[in-house]
């Protein structure tokens, strides 16, 4: 048995409490709890049937890995590790890690996208003496992967825009569809601009795109 004295402060006897071994060993691991997941990550995310996907995680407790569908090499592994897949179609990694008292899991989605298409986009800034919005859409691993191709691009706006990556550059008007940019890598700066409308003001402007623009990229797979 362990012991602890309990002397409480107008009491001037000791009181000893027994506590069994085993729950001498386990209290400060419920107190403290003995499971984590500090961070569990797949890259690129966005990949061609055939390429190569490091999977990385920190994590404490007792560490499973598994893909969905099944890999090989997947299974107990270490506290904090990293490993490559390759991967043929969409897959979804998930960490499971626990201990006597607590069980976590974390997953990370990589998708197989050849002959698919994916939007982008984010946030505008308004130029007033230029009378039109911008945004900038850098596109990088982990998020596409170098392999990837363009198909096509569609502007997924209610008002035109311009689209630009390196030395091309095209007007694509509501819901239109070029295909400027095929064979290009996906990797890179996109520029997307808009000019506002006439006597229209910035505040009138990103009201009406509600802050956003956007674009759909059409994937396929290197040459």
């Amino acid at each position: 048995m362990v012991f602890f004295n309990a002397s409480p402060i107008h009491n001037r006897h000791k009181t000893q409490v027994a506590i069994s071994p085993l729950v001498a060993v386990l209290l400060p691991l419920i107190l403290a709890g003995c499971v984590s997941i500090k961070s569990f990550q797949a890259s690129p995310r966005n990949v061609c049937a055939g390429d190569t996907v490091t999977v990385s995680w920190h994590a404490t407790g007792h560490v499973e890995l598994e893909a969905n569908p099944p890999l090989a090499h997947t299974g107990s592994k270490p506290s904090v590790g990293a490993e490559q897949f390759l991967v043929q179609q969409t897959t979804r990694f998930v960490l499971n890690t626990q201990c006597l008292f607590s069980h976590k899991t974390a997953e990370a989605d990589v998708v197989v996208v050849a002959n698919a298409s994916k939007e982008f986009g984010g946030l505008v800034s308004c130029m007033m003496p230029e009378q039109k919005l911008t945004l900038s859409v850098p596109l990088q691993e982990p998020q596409v992967s170098s392999a990837l191709r363009v198909t096509s691009v569609t502007n997924m706006n209610t008002r035109p825009i311009m689209l630009s990556k390196e030395n091309v550059r095209v007007t694509l008007l509501p819901a239109q569809t070029s295909r400027a940019f095929e064979h290009q890598a996906a990797l890179g700066s996109w520029e997307v601009t808009a000019p506002l409308n006439p006597n229209e003001t910035c505040d009138d402007a990103l009201e009406a795109v509600r802050d956003r623009l956007t674009f759909q990229i059409a994937f396929s797979c290197r040459d």
